[in-house]
């Protein structure tokens, strides 16, 4: 299954999509791409409940 996040899902008017198979690259690559072009950094907890939010993943 491929993983997603989408910037256009938190509100940002962009069309970069971080995915992949892996949760934990997804996640930091979408946190390194909102801090570089949007400058936002998230916590890791924040990327993770966004995460599980998503997918309804503990």
């Amino acid at each position: 299954m491929n993983l997603e996040l989408v910037c256009k899902d938190y509100g940002y008017d962009c069309e970069f999509v971080a995915e992949g198979k892996d949760s934990e690259i997804v996640m930091r690559e979408f946190g390194k791409h909102v801090e570089k072009e949007h400058g936002l950094e998230y916590s890791k907890e924040s990327l993770k409940q966004m995460f599980q939010n998503k997918y309804n993943k503990k």
